[in-house]
Order: C-alpha cells, then structure tokens, then sequence
C-alpha cells in the first residue's frame, strides 16, 4: 500500500458527541486557519452532526469505546495535511491569526507546539477563578505521532521519543469546560473514574493512569483513596517521565487538603529538584507554609512563584505548570505581612492586587484588615462595605463589619485586631448560627484538614480535647476554637455530650477530625439553614468512607446519618450509646423531626492500615459489648456489635447479634436494611443461598434503590441456579452504578468493584 500523500496546510480535528450547544463557536473560532476540518462524532442524537456539516466538516460516524486516545487518533489518521490542530467543541481558539506565524518561525525539528490553555471556574463567593495550564494540540502529521492513554490522552511522550522538539507560543485556546454546574462536573469526574477503573484493571502498574485516577479522586473529594493512588504512582513512576513532577504536586496537593503539611512540604520540594523554576510546587510549598505559620519560607515561595509565572520553563509547560491570577498572589503575600506584622508591605500587596481585579473581595478585606490594625476604623469600614457590595451573600462580612462598627463606638478601645482573613470566623458576641461541636485526641494529622473545610462556614468551634499529647490543642487554637479538656471513659457519648454543654449555636454540626464537609456542601449549608422552617429539626447527611478491611481489600460505603441539628441545649438533647452514638432518640423524645439533606461529609478514617483497623475494631468491640451489657434490648447497639464481629471474621457470633438486633423489632429502615444485607452476606458465606436470597429481598424492601443488595440478591440467584434472573440483577446493578448520584435514597449503599459485577454477569451468561 502506498503511503498517504500529506499536504502543506492545517488539519483540525475534533472528536464530539451532543455537542450542539458549543460546537459552532469552536468551528468560527478555527475555519480562516483550517485547509479541512475533521469531525469524529461518537454517537450523537443531537444537531451535531448537522452544525459540523454546515461548517464543510468531514464528518466519520465511530462507535465510542470509552477511548478518547482511539477516537483521537481515528481523526488524525483521517488527516491530509502537514499539521494538525486538535480541539474540543467546548474550546475556542483566541487568535488563530497567529498560527500560520508560528508554524513558519519554528525550528525544523519541531515536532509539537504548546498553546496556553484558559478555564475558569466559580468559586464559592460567587467570583471567577482563572486557570492556566499549557498542552500539546498542534502538532506534525507523521504516523509515530500518536495519542495515548484512555483517559486524558497525551502525545508529548511520541514527540519527544521520535526526537522531535516542543516549542512554546503565543497561542491561546479558551476551555469553558469548567463552568458546568457541580453536579454536572461530578457526572464528569465519576465518568472519568469508570474509565481509569476499566484501563487499570488492564494495566495495573500504568503510573500515567495511576496519577490520573488520583486527580480524579481528588476532584471528588475523596481524598484518601487520592492518597493511596499518589503513593503508588509516586513508587512506580520513571523519575525521567513528565508524570514524576506532576505527581508530586497533586500529591502535595493531596497532602495540604488532608492537613499534613510537612509531606506537602516534602513533596514540593522534591519537585523544584527536578524542574526549579515552576509556578505550582512553589504555589502548594507556599499554602503549606502559610498553614504552619511560617510566613518567610512562604513569601520565598511566593516569591519564586511570580517569578516562574513572570518567566516560565519549557520543561514546567510541558510538565504542565499551575498559573494563580495575580490578583490571588498579592493576596496571599499580603496574608504573609500581615502574619509577620509588617503592615506596610501587607498594604502595598493588597492594593496591588486590588488594581488588578477590583471586584476580587479578598484584597478588599486584606485591606480592611491593615486598616483596623492601624485603628483607622472609618476607612475599614468603608473597605468592608465595598465588599459587601460586590459579594451580598458572604455571611462573613457582616461578621468583620460588627466588629469594626463596636471598635467606632468605643472610645480608644482596645479591641483586638481582626484575625488574618484566612482564618477568620464570627465572634462569639455575633449571632452564632452554626457550632461545630468535635472530640478528639492526638489529631494533628487530620485536625486541621477538618477545620478548614468549615472555615467561613461555622461560628464557633467547641473542641473536647480527652488527652492529647502532640499538636492538637496548638491547631485548635489557630482557628479560635473553646477547648474543654474531659478525662476519656471509654465512652463516646460522654465525651460529645461535655461538647454539646458548651455548644452556643442555634445549630449544631458533628465532625470527627478526620472527617471534612464537602466543598459543595460547605457553600450551601448557610443558606440551607437560613430557608429552613421551624418544622424542621435535624438533617440527615451522606457519610461518604473508603472502608479498608482487613484482608487488605476496600470498600466504598455511603450511609446516610444525623449530623446537623438544632440545638435545644442539654442534656434535653443528648448523645447515646458508648460507640457508634447516637443523637436521634432524644431528638425523637422531644417529638422533632429529621430530614434528608444534599451535605456531604468526607469520612477518612476507616482508610487506614491493616494494624490500625486491627485496633479500632478491637476497641470498638470492647465498648459494644459494655455497651450490650448495660442495654441488652437496644437493638442498634447488637447490630453494630454483629458488624464489628464480622470484621473480626468471627462470623457465627456475627450471625447471632445480627439476628438478635433484627428479631427486636425497632431498628430504623436503613439500618434494618444494611443489617439484612449484612446476614445476607453471611448466609451466601455459608452456601445457604435460598436464605441469602431471602435476607438481601429483606433489605430491598425497606431500601428499594441501594446496589449492594441487589448485588447480593444476584448472587443469590446465580447460585440457586436462576440465570435468567440472576442477569437482571447483575444488569439492574450496572444501571443502578450508572445513575448513582447525590444523597442515597437508600440511606445506606457499599459501592461493588466494576469487575466483581462484570464476572457474575459473564458467568451467569455461560449458562444461559
């Protein structure tokens, strides 16, 4: 066959499925500078294919195979022409006037151009944050030039393997990808995860798809598994591959979302080694440092940071370097002055980036903040009242303005200053709507990633501290909690209980230190609170864990639970039970009702290793059979006796408490659900499959929506011999894995491994 003869000119080629409301700007955005435009639809039922064709695209129909580098590359192998430009129907080329000028001024072993990258996405206070970022799109049309990966396909590696060059350019690409709603952006990043899922099932040591099933992960907010995938990519990876320093961002990243600050540290530095002059080590080493409260390493980092931004490295393109709006970066070293006192210089930054973007709040407040402390508390004012005016909504400053507006009243006060803008929370002498109310002990790992997910959220934190002995109480203070130190008695309740004496607020939230409210979650809890009516008196929130067990296997499990309520002061409300407490009976005692809400909250604890689990097990086993002891008819204290018993693979004593907790008759229906799920499983264990079948029905009925029992029941019915049956199950669990989203109606659900239901399917299909 002979070789295809390839063109002097620009093909653009572009892969699109449903695309009708964006795929017109993209094509207007690139026709003066494209000799053909290549358009590989995936399957659309829209008017795609209709637009493209009024373009003069050359449309190939491709069935989708859940491949982004495939279908890439079935455009570019489409290609007549010297260069090719890829773009995506939700991107718009800026200045295509300049492509034919840096094509003809390149070098003759240029291989790929970088173009600059531009996505934006909403920040909580309603502004806009800007992201930067610089990818391969144009690049030679030769055969060894290929995409590859499933899933956020690259082409740098070919390039550069083939001893082509990249160059940088001017060129710029606008990405409206990022200003989705966040449920839309969740459907996006779990459609991700499936992918990475199915490629490394296919290749398990893949430190590409690794690091990016990480990214993902962190884009959810599940930040443990994050961690687990980072580790491992990080002791793969090749330290010569462009993955090693991108690894070790995200992974700090990682690190500082989770609190532990000096593996952040670690991580950046590890990352300057390898490419010194970069914008995002020096961005996550800064944060990190600001964190710790030190301000001169973090200015140094900041510092380093503009400078990268002000003069980038090739190799940090490449790598794919991180661009914070200035705007952003005076801010935060005007944080940093003002952390070591030096107001002067904390006022010069503040205006600085106040010049910049004047409808960015932050500065605005910086300023405010340099102006109380000079005492100046007119011209503070002032400042707060202009960021009221841009931000309305921002609950927070009307908590800085009371407190500006009681120093103008008192003569020479003595008030004490405003605290740093980042750490800042209403005073007590404010309306407390929201306490969080916590108890902890030696926490300094996880405390403060948990605090900061409520900062600006809540009013006051109460911190029952029953006996640490590291950092803890010093990262309580920073964030102006009341800590109360309680002797621990083995006994959970007890301890929250002492918190809630000295909780003030007209709501409660319960959080353990190693749980986080989701950034969705923490933007909407305020004004979910505000729309509440007096009918109302408790939320139920979706506790989202990875649950590593003990051989070494882990579980996904999302479980609804009463977290959020008001607060009818104790010991009218109280928590029961010496583990796994509970604050419902009092809350039921006095007649108040419960609801479901959309708050997520983030649990990491159960994502430890083999020795800890080992531990928490055996102390929750010692407090649940006191508790037992004490309350042998409470029948939630049996089920959670049962399940703490299974994880001690002590199955028939499992069997028994299970039952017993069933038998009595008053457990709620999600947890009458899981603890039917539960024997269901155990009686599968045991080959008793018409009782397994029985149990997980059981459980289906009191949650009709959950995946696990409908897993369980396919089993069941696999086993029994029933695979017409069986198929529909494993097929309903699939449909039901697709559509899973949001709060679980089931109040309950533990997530199955995408393969574990694929083999029952194929297995159930060899028999039919």
């Amino acid at each position: 066959m002979n070789a295809k003869t390839i063109l002097d000119g620009i093909s653009v080629c572009i892969i699109a499925r449903n695309e009708e409301k964006m795929l017109e700007d993209c094509l207007k955005s690139v026709r003066t500078i494209s000799d053909e435009i290549i358009l590989v639809d995936t399957g659309s039922d829209d008017k795609t294919i209709e637009i493209a064709e009024k373009y003069g695209c050359r449309v190939f129909e491709e069935k989708w195979e859940n491949d982004f580098s495939k279908a890439r590359n079935y455009a570019i192998d489409r290609a007549n022409y010297k260069y090719i430009l890829s773009i995506d129907a939700d991107e718009r080329l800026t200045n295509p006037e300049l492509v034919l000028q840096v094509l003809k001024s390149s070098k003759p072993d240029t291989g790929g151009w970088l173009i600059e990258i531009v996505s934006s996405a909403r920040r909580k206070d309603g502004s806009v944050d800007t992201y930067v970022s610089n990818l391969i799109r144009l690049f030679l049309n030769k055969p060894e030039i290929k995409f590859y990966g499933m899933i956020h396909e690259q082409i740098v590696e070919p390039i550069l393997q083939f001893g082509f060059k990249i160059e940088a350019t001017p060129l710029k690409i606008l990405h409206l990808g990022y200003s989705h709603s966040p449920d839309e952006m969740r459907k996006k990043q779990i459609r991700n995860l499936e992918l990475l899922n199915t490629a490394i099932l296919k290749d398990s040591e893949n430190s590409y798809n690794i690091f990016q099933r990480a990214k993902t992960f962190l884009a959810l907010g599940n930040l443990a598994q994050a961690e687990q995938d980072i580790r491992k990519c990080l002791s793969n990876v090749n330290k010569d591959s462009a993955v090693y320093p991108q690894a070790l961002n995200f992974g700090a990243v990682i690190s500082y979302q989770l609190g532990s600050f000096d593996i952040a540290i670690e991580r950046c530095n590890s990352s300057l080694g390898v490419i010194h002059r970069q914008s995002f080590a020096n961005f996550i080493l800064g944060e990190s440092l600001t964190a710790q409260e030190k301000y001169e390493p973090a200015l140094d980092a900041y510092f380093r940071m503009d400078d990268a931004q002000r003069s980038p490295d090739l190799n940090a393109h490449i790598a794919g370097d991180y661009y914070l709006p200035l705007e952003q970066l005076c801010f935060r070293i005007g944080k940093c002055y003002v952390g070591l006192k030096d107001y002067n210089n904390a006022l010069i930054f503040f205006k600085k980036g106040n010049e910049v973007n004047s409808t960015d709040i932050s500065n605005i407040v910086g300023i405010a903040n340099v102006e109380y402390n000079h005492k100046n508390f007119a011209a503070a004012k002032d400042y707060i009242l202009t960021a009221m005016k841009i931000s309305p909504d921002n609950l927070s400053l009307s908590g800085y303005l009371e407190q500006i507006e009681k120093s103008i009243k008192a003569e020479n006060g003595n008030s004490s200053v405003l605290q740093p803008v980042s750490n800042q929370v209403q005073t007590s002498d404010s309306k407390t709507l929201i306490t969080l109310s916590m108890i902890v002990k030696n926490e300094e790992v996880m405390l403060e990633g948990c605090l900061q997910s409520v900062q600006g959220v809540v009013d006051e934190i109460v911190i029952v501290d029953t006996g640490s002995t590291d950092k803890t109480k010093d990262i309580a203070n920073k964030y102006n909690a009341k800590i109360f130190s309680y002797k621990w008695e083995n006994d959970f309740s007890a301890a929250r209980n002492e918190s809630l004496r000295h909780s003030s607020g007209e709501w409660i939230l319960y959080l353990d230190a190693d749980e986080r409210l989701s950034p969705n979650s923490a933007a909407q809890l305020r004004k979910l609170l505000s729309l509440t009516p007096n009918t109302i008196d408790g939320f139920i929130c979706t506790i989202e864990s990875n649950h590593l067990q003990l051989d070494g296997s882990s579980e996904f499990h999302s479980g609804g639970y009463p977290r959020l309520f008001r607060n009818y002061g104790y010991p009218k409300i109280k928590f029961q039970g010496r583990v796994h407490e509970q604050i419902t009976p009092s809350l039921f005692a006095l007649g108040k009702s419960i609801v479901n809400s959309e708050l997520i909250i983030e649990h990491l604890g159960y994502n430890q290793t083999r020795q800890v689990m080992e531990e928490k097990v055996k102390r929750n086993y010692t407090l649940l059979i006191r508790h037992v002891q004490e309350d042998p008819l409470n029948s939630y204290a049996w089920y959670q006796l049962g399940q703490t018993l299974a994880q001690m693979s002590l199955f028939k004593e499992a069997e028994g408490a299970i039952r017993f907790s069933l038998n009595l008759g008053d457990l709620s229906p999600s947890v009458f659900a899981s603890a039917s799920a539960t024997l269901a499983q155990l009686m599968g264990n045991q080959k008793k499959y018409d009782e397994a079948l029985q149990w997980s029905e059981k459980s289906l009925e009191k949650a009709p929506e959950q995946v696990y029992g409908m897993h369980l029941k396919a089993y069941s019915l696999f086993y029994l011999g029933k695979y017409a049956e069986a198929e529909q199950c494993f097929l309903e669990v699939l449909n039901r894995m697709k559509a899973k989203k949001g709060v679980p109606k089931s109040g309950f659900d533990i997530a199955i491994p995408i393969d574990v239901v694929m083999k029952g399917l194929q297995e159930t299909r060899l028999h039919i």
